[in-house]
């Protein structure tokens, strides 16, 4: 089997990695659209696999194409923001007076990233309850970019950092839980859930560019389905979330099978829509609970409102900011040299 060599030694584009993307917004609509009926927490687990994901990725950007910080922030805000912020504004104006209207403050803590440690203290946030996983990474990107700023004034082992941190945030999930507070409230925490984007992140960092069983991969991502479905919180949360990092830091090495499954068409257009999709399938999944029409007529309305969203705000709000902010660096490069 021919090795796959990571991306910034290539510098081609990982379409598996887009298809596990696919994955983890498919498991999040069929877990609130149906699978959460049957076994609760299939819809989390969508979410687990974009925080790992999450990881890699900006351990990548950060510690090793070592991104300038201004660059980091902007092209994160050039992805994230513009489509929620029409996300919100969109959904505060059409929901207004109905049974699933918020006010001003929800849409604020949306738009703030606070809306995860709102919702823990009881604030009514309505149709945003599934933004506290926005808000747990990019609190996770901002301590990812502490440790790059200190990493490149001072010589330290950045990987095992990252890789303790996770698990110093997993520790702190298993002993809430086992001390009383409610599976619920504890993911919703920042310094809960960044474990499988800080482990991930490390992990990707200690086991870059070495060859791993080509069974490594998949095997660890079955093992994280499994451990997902048991009871013990300790198994599913500190295994599963364990071994979907070490999934996603091996699946470079993994069988060629398994990365072309990855890679179908299906799958990477879901990956390249993921993000409309988590934002919009929200309001719809709170318009099925209520029972206000055919579940398949309510996917369809929110896979049009995601397509609305990344084809009329996202991508096109994305390439003119980051165009923007490159023409803006050029002149100033210029400028300097100049002077």
């Amino acid at each position: 089997m021919v090795q796959t060599q990571p991306r910034e030694e290539t510098g081609t584009h990982l379409a598996y990695l887009d298809g596990w993307r696919g994955i983890a917004v498919l498991f999040v609509i069929l877990g609130h659209f149906w699978l959460d009926e049957i076994k609760p927490g299939i819809s989390t687990f969508g979410v687990d696999l974009f925080f790992v994901l999450s990881g890699r990725l900006m351990s990548e950007i950060l510690f090793v194409k070592r991104a300038e910080l201004p660059t980091f922030f902007f092209r994160r805000f050039s992805r994230i923001y513009p489509a929620l912020l029409a996300f919100v504004v969109i959904t505060t104006l059409f929901f207004q007076g109905t049974e699933l209207s918020h006010g001003p403050v929800a849409a604020l803590l949306a738009l703030t990233f606070t809306i995860n440690y709102a919702m823990i203290y009881t604030h009514t946030v309505a149709l945003y309850d599934h933004l506290w996983s926005l808000c747990v990474e990019e609190h996770a990107y901002i301590l990812l970019a502490g440790i790059a700023f200190l990493s490149r004034r001072w010589l330290f082992p950045v990987g095992a950092l990252v890789v303790a941190l996770g698990a110093a945030a997993m520790l702190n999930g298993i002993v809430r839980t086992e001390l009383g507070a409610s599976v619920l409230y504890t993911h919703w925490r920042s310094d809960v859930s960044v474990a499988g984007i800080f482990l991930a992140g490390g992990l990707w960092l200690i086991l870059r560019g070495r060859q791993s069983p080509w069974w490594l991969s998949p095997v660890a991502l079955l093992l994280a389905v499994v451990a997902k479905m048991l009871p013990d919180h300790t198994l599913s949360f500190g295994l599963s979330t364990s071994m979907l990092a070490l999934s996603i830091t091996t699946i470079d090495s993994s069988a060629d099978a398994f990365r072309k499954v990855l890679s179908t068409r299906v799958l990477t257009y879901a990956g390249l829509w993921s993000y409309s999709l988590y934002l919009w399938q929200q309001p719809f999944y709170k318009l099925y609970r209520a029972e206000t029409a055919p579940t398949l007529l309510l996917l369809l309305a929110a896979l049009l409102a995601a397509l609305a969203s990344f084809y009329l705000v996202e991508k096109p709000s994305r390439k003119a900011l980051n165009s923007f902010f490159e023409n803006h660096l050029r002149r100033r490069i210029t400028g300097e040299r100049t002077v």
